[in-house]
């Protein structure tokens, strides 16, 4: 019954989280248990619970009697994460290129291909999930848990401003290139380069975002 219960709440809390991060519920749109016991067909309590730990993660803001929002970004708060998620990619580069072995570079290299491959289609949302399957393993051979829990808060709140980063002009091309030169580095075991381009990866992504996001009024 107990590991029932877990389940349910962890099965709520992702779908909430996910209704956040895919813009179906939006930044700055109120949450109450109410209405999402019964968008999800589940009790106030394992709501309660999503909406706290969400909290904690910067993806729902709660203030004061009015209750509990999607959190809204600034300009500014968008520039503090990429600049906070440049030195963590700077150093999961550096762990990673110090661990990673033959066979993770072929399968970081099958990944590059199958993005290749979407690029060429233009297929921005199987690029974008190619993307974070790029990312999502070169955080995970660190072994390093705290950083990769870290850089996924940051990529979390980074999608509540833009979802999909691949569909700004020029960037899906300019992203599949930035990744060839990391994989490229670390086939050859260059702790410092890769570093550098993993940082650089970031910083190009965080200029054509806020470039973006100024366009489009944000403050």
């Amino acid at each position: 019954m107990v590991a029932e219960l877990t389940d349910l709440r962890l099965i709520v809390y992702d779908k909430i989280k996910q209704a956040i991060l895919n813009r179906d519920l939006q930044s700055g749109m109120k949450l109450t248990v109410e209405d999402l016991t019964k968008m999800f067909g589940v009790s106030p309590t394992p709501v309660k619970e999503a909406l706290i730990a969400l909290e904690k993660e910067g993806l729902v803001e709660n203030i004061p009697r009015r209750g509990a929002f999607v959190s809204v970004l600034t300009l500014k708060d968008v520039e503090e994460l990429y600049s906070i998620r440049e030195s963590l990619e700077g150093l999961c580069a550096r762990r990673l290129t110090e661990k990673i072995d033959d066979t993770s570079i072929v399968e970081l290299s099958n990944i590059i291909s199958d993005s290749e491959r979407y690029a060429k289609a233009n297929d921005f949302l199987k690029y974008e999930e190619a993307d974070k399957n790029f990312h999502k393993m070169m955080r995970e051979l660190t072994g390093d848990k705290r950083l990769i829990y870290f850089l996924s808060i940051l990529e979390g709140q980074l999608r509540l401003v833009l979802p999909v980063v691949n569909t700004l002009p020029g960037r899906l091309e300019s992203s599949l290139q930035e990744h060839k030169k990391i994989l490229q580095n670390l086939e050859k075991r260059n702790v410092q380069n890769v570093e550098f381009y993993c940082r650089e990866h970031v910083r190009l992504e965080k200029e054509a975002v806020l470039a973006d996001l100024k366009l489009r009024g944000l403050k």
